[in-house]
């Protein structure tokens, strides 16, 4: 429905209900002097539609939206004016959402007087307040919805204890209207997805629930690098590998997980930055190539005379491994642990003085006619060492060990299983154990009390399986694994029976396992933990002061880094910058590696607004940023001197504060060669003021910038030229002005003072720069501004009360877990009101929205 009340521009120009501000953000017009009090009382009389509004639809809005070719496809005589029947109550919700940004009517129309807009306000907000009282009583709601990938990931971690990759075989999750993952609208099931999850939970089984004897462990340590051959040629594409420090791992488990600790130190001269240290694990199954992955990369900030120590772990399963018959002419017939020091621009720090894992040997002389009959080589010689101090890395001792083991049984085994002691040693006993291990475990898997007669299959299906498994072990896996591929823990479940099951069905409460489910889904992405199930089994979840006291626990644990992650990720779009591929004949120096870097920065920027409990109005403009070394350097800008995100205080750039002079909305909302102001235009519309414009129609061109009418032109021309045309210049008169003032930043979010003009010259593209960018705008309430910063500051000032509505509707939607409609409107508008009362501050409206009506009833 979102996406229908987009198309809308309704030409009237309303107030907000509230307190009579004036939405259109506009100036009074002559016609307002006319307003009498005599006017006043006759518009606080009853409003009838046909008396007092349909005039004034006919005089401001049948010009542009009258039967004859609407635009917008807004024919305003056909929409229902019952706004409580039909749905045409979401379309005039979107003329006040349109509204609020003085985007109708345009600016050389007639404008309503104010008594005219007295008229219209009231009958809106009346017939809008009815229509959501209507819904909420009557409109379904989705109270069953899939486990998202991520969410499925994490349970599993948290409810078996051993944390493997359970989601790699699943479908990615489709985007709602919302831009969310988690809208249970948009999760589907299919039959292929019930194969991939009993795969994951047999694999997560056999893991957690051991029999026999403690396993071998295997440790190897060094405290001076092994040396050996390894090919050093980039042949067929693979990576050359020059490793300062090798540990060569002659024997290994195939399965289990696996921890590097490196005790290493540096030396660091004055004014240089930290170097870093990366531990790879691979093997060498020939003379080719090194196949391995990074387990890890660390900055190195210790000294070199008081070294620390680093922990790296992994699954080794995941890591690339030799067959079991050794290649036979290689240094390395098992796995090893390649080490690799890096300056802080990630070039190798090789000193000629210094004893390598691969020694610096010149090969002996070829004859002429002959072969070579190997492709491996010796390390280059490294460059002559510089006098000390120099930027090194000093290791002191390097150990791997696996399978790592701090208890046999392990603790995934007793979770489940209870204590080796407490096994039964009858078939009595058995099954009084099985009812009481399947009770429990299914309870944590369902997140609230099993029914007896869901325990009472579960115990038939294991009685079943008993008979024809060679252990008990196998059968209690098995019948595990019916548990994990059960609706009631694939889904979150919520139920409408009960004491309340006389309420009307959206106005029944939420009972305290369904709400330690949303609390902790919404803040950790996973199940509850032992203390929500314990107060919500206590029934004392909902006490006064628990809920809050709860709600604030959960953000300082650092399962919320799971919150920051899912919810920066859907609302600013994140993954948007993976789908711009950057090209390198406009941008050579581009580094692909600062994608994920940019994306970080919007993540930890939200962290820290949480974390420091700023106000979210910081995301519009702020006087921080959060930057590490190489995204400080990309920017031009003072930063740290590690990898590591810090908070850096912004004392000259002033255009980096907030989100928008940030690399990834800056670089996703580009098209990789050039800025996009039509696409900026729409985030910020959408993502920061909840009202993005409808999508263009499908027989709308796009701007091609290489066309003879636009060839030489900048972006800002192309798009007046493009407004020119009558099927594009309805929609981008209240677009463009928004994307205009970013125009210094360029598609990689670099700033620049003059435009990129594309210019084809014999069948090829030629960049050229152009005059001085122009960065003014027009906005549609007729403000001028010139650049960013005028942009930020009209955003903060006067369209704060639309950007908190915005911020809470996207916390509800993804605290929910589904789209929000008329019937939530009311809890909509008390949040924004608490949120605006307190200052824009994330963490007293997270704990407002958790005790709201909105989440507490279903």
């Amino acid at each position: 429905m979102r996406a229908s009340r987009t198309a809308l521009l309704l030409s009237v120009g309303l107030v907000a209900a509230a307190g009579g501000i004036l939405l259109s953000g506009r100036s009074a017009s002559a016609g307002d002097k006319e307003f009498t009090a005599s006017q006043a009382e006759s518009a606080e009389a009853s409003v009838t539609f046909s008396r007092d509004v349909q005039p004034l639809l006919q005089k401001l809005c049948a010009g542009c939206h009258g039967s004859k070719q609407p635009k917008g496809n807004l024919q305003i005589d056909a929409l229902r004016h019952d706004l409580a029947a039909g749905d045409d109550a979401e379309t005039w919700q979107d003329v006040l959402d349109r509204v609020n940004l003085g985007e109708m009517p345009p600016l050389k129309s007639q404008q309503p007087t104010k008594a005219e807009r007295q008229i219209l306000v009231r009958w809106l907000t009346d017939g809008l307040r009815q229509a959501a009282e209507s819904r909420k009583n009557s409109s379904g709601r989705v109270v069953m919805r899939r486990l998202t990938r991520y969410e499925y990931q994490n349970t599993m971690r948290d409810l078996l204890g051993v944390d493997l990759n359970y989601s790699v075989e699943l479908p990615p999750e489709p985007l709602s209207p919302d831009g969310f993952m988690n809208n249970g609208a948009s999760l589907e099931m299919s039959p292929s997805q019930i194969e991939v999850f009993l795969r994951a939970a047999r694999q997560g089984l056999a893991e957690a629930i051991v029999t026999g004897e403690k396993p071998k462990v295997h440790q190897f340590r060094r405290e001076v690098t092994d040396v050996g051959r390894l090919p050093n040629k980039p042949v067929a594409g693979h990576e050359p590998a020059n490793p300062e420090f090798i540990l060569g791992v002659d024997t290994f488990p195939r399965r289990g997980e696996f921890e590097v600790r490196v005790r290493a130190g540096a030396t660091i001269p004055e004014g240089l930055d930290f170097p870093r240290l990366r531990v790879s694990l691979g093997c060498l199954p020939g003379i080719i190539h090194v196949p391995r992955k990074i387990v890890g990369e660390v900055d190195v900030r210790a000294s070199s005379e008081d070294p620390e120590t680093f922990s790296f772990r992994g699954r080794i399963e995941d890591f690339p491994q030799p067959g079991d018959v050794p290649f036979g002419n290689v240094d390395f017939d098992g796995m090893i642990v390649l080490i690799d020091f890096l300056d802080a621009d990630g070039k190798e720090l090789r000193y000629s003085d210094r004893t390598y894992a691969v020694p610096p040997v010149k090969k002996p002389p070829v004859k002429k006619g002959a072969k070579s009959n190997s492709v491996i080589a010796a390390s280059p010689a490294p460059p002559p060492s510089p006098e000390n101090p120099r930027l090194d890395i000093v290791v002191q001792s390097v150990e791997f060990e696996s399978p790592v083991i701090t208890a046999w049984p392990p603790k995934s085994h007793t979770d489940i299983l209870f204590a080796e002691d407490a096994k039964p040693q009858t078939p009595d006993a058995e099954l009084l154990y099985v009812q009481d291990a399947l009770g429990r475990f299914a309870s944590r898997a369902f997140r609230r009390p099993v029914s007896e007669s869901e325990l009472a299959a579960t115990v038939e299906f294991f009685r079943t399986v008993r008979a024809k498994s060679d252990s008990f072990e196998e059968a209690m896996r098995e019948t595990l694994a019916l548990v994990l591929v059960s609706p009631h823990f694939l889904y979150i479940v919520e139920t409408r029976h009960g004491a309340d099951s006389s309420a009307p069905a959206d106005h029944q409460p939420v009972n305290d396992f369904e709400l330690a489910s949303r609390l902790s889904y919404f803040l950790w992405s996973s199940m509850p933990d032992d203390r929500l199930l314990g107060l919500a089994r206590d029934g004392a979840l909902k006490k006064q002061g628990v809920l809050d006291q709860e709600v604030r626990r959960m953000l300082a644990d650092d399962r919320s880094s799971e919150f920051i992650t899912r919810f920066a990720d859907q609302w600013f779009d994140l993954g948007a910058i993976d789908r711009v591929a950057v090209n390198p004949e406009f941008f050579p120096d581009f580094d692909n590696t600062l994608k994920p870097l940019m994306a970080e920065q919007s993540r930890e920027f939200l962290a820290e607004l949480l974390r420091s409990d700023e106000s979210c109005l910081d995301l519009l403009d702020s006087n921080w940023t959060m930057l590490n070394r190489s995204l400080a350097k990309h920017y031009g800008m003072p930063g740290p001197r590690s990898s590591e995100f810090e908070r850096v205080a912004i004392v000259e750039q002033r255009q980096r504060g907030g989100l928008l002079g940030q690399g990834a909305f800056l670089l996703s909302n580009s098209d990789g060669e050039q800025a996009h102001p039509i696409k900026r235009a729409v985030w910020i519309l959408d993502r920061l003021l909840d009202s993005p414009p409808a999508p263009p129609p499908p027989d709308v061109p796009e701007l091609d910038p290489e066309s003879p009418n636009l060839a030489g032109l900048s972006l800002k021309d192309q798009l007046a030229a493009h407004r020119d045309k009558e099927a594009c210049g309805n929609c981008h008169r209240g677009i463009d002005p928004w994307g205009i003032p970013l125009e210094n930043f360029n598609a990689i979010g670099l700033w620049q003072t003059e435009s990129t003009i594309r210019r084809a010259v014999k069948g090829k593209v030629n960049v050229t720069r152009g005059a001085p960018v122009d960065a003014s705008s027009i906005l549609p309430d007729g403000t001028e501004i010139v650049g960013l910063d005028q942009l930020k500051t009209y955003l903060r000032e006067s369209r704060r009360d639309l950007f908190a509505r915005a911020v809470v509707r996207r916390l509800s939607t993804y605290a929910l877990g589904r789209s929000l409609d008329l019937g939530d409107r009311k809890s909509i508008d008390e949040l924004t009101t608490v949120f605006i009362k307190s200052d824009f501050r994330l963490n007293q409206l997270i704990v407002a929205l958790v005790k709201s009506d909105l989440f507490l009833t279903k």
